[in-house]
């Protein structure tokens, strides 16, 4: 075998690009790990940027949210205390004024295939204004429904359903009138309520108002109050 000889430049100029060649190797090694950290750490920290950003953010929303619910919340509450209203209004909203409580024994289950109808008797004697005349009104109306829902439901579910709950307001011009239509009325199986008010305005504590009479078949309402005119 032969061996071929070099000079002692040659050899020196390839140890030298060795040297040279390995340096670079191992500074680029070293760059890239470097480069790799940082990325990582930069990364990293936009990571915890954002993350701390997404928390005030949904802790401002929070607190917005929790604004807004305060003010609902008193918003709610100041409108409740103007539905109150002041003493002034107190008549138009208390339900203390009674009814004539005696208990209607004779109530009736009226089957009768024939529209039924609820009268509303006023007093035009006590000079009530519209509005008073409307409140005692209904008064009127909810002391006869309640007692048919206990008593006889029947009624009120064909006066419901089938007639449209049909009301008509007639006016009568005494207390006296007024407590022998009651009368009448129950005496042919009626409910009738006459409302007694409360006294707070218009008209003195105890005066009897209005007058329910039914819901009934429209034959046997008109057989009490046939004879009055419209309100």
């Amino acid at each position: 075998m032969s061996f071929r000889s070099f000079s002692l430049e040659q050899l020196l100029s390839t140890a030298a690009l060795g040297l040279l060649t390995g340096y670079l190797v191992a500074r680029a090694t070293t760059s890239g790990k470097k480069t790799g950290k940082k990325n990582v750490r930069k990364e990293n920290t936009q990571d915890k940027t954002k993350k701390s950003a997404t928390k005030d953010a949904e802790a401002a929303g929070s607190s917005k949210e929790n604004a807004g619910v305060g003010k609902s919340s008193k918003a709610i509450d100041e409108d409740s205390e103007e539905y109150l209203g002041s003493d002034e209004d107190e008549d138009d909203f208390t339900t203390e004024d009674e009814s004539e409580g005696e208990d209607n024994d004779g109530l009736k289950a009226f089957d009768h295939k024939e529209e039924y109808k609820m009268v509303l008797v006023i007093r035009t004697d006590l000079g009530m204004g519209k509005g008073k005349a409307a409140a005692q009104c209904c008064h009127a109306c909810l002391a006869n429904y309640r007692e048919l829902a206990a008593k006889q439901p029947g009624t009120l579910k064909r006066w419901e359903y089938y007639s449209g709950q049909a009301k008509v307001t007639l006016k009568i011009d005494s207390e006296e009138d007024m407590l022998k239509l009651q009368q009448h009325a129950r005496q042919v199986g009626l409910a009738a309520h006459s409302i007694r008010d409360a006294g707070r305005t218009q008209i003195a504590a105890g005066s009897r108002t209005v007058l329910a009479v039914g819901p009934g078949p429209i034959s046997v309402i008109n057989q009490v109050t046939g004879h009055l005119k419209l309100y």
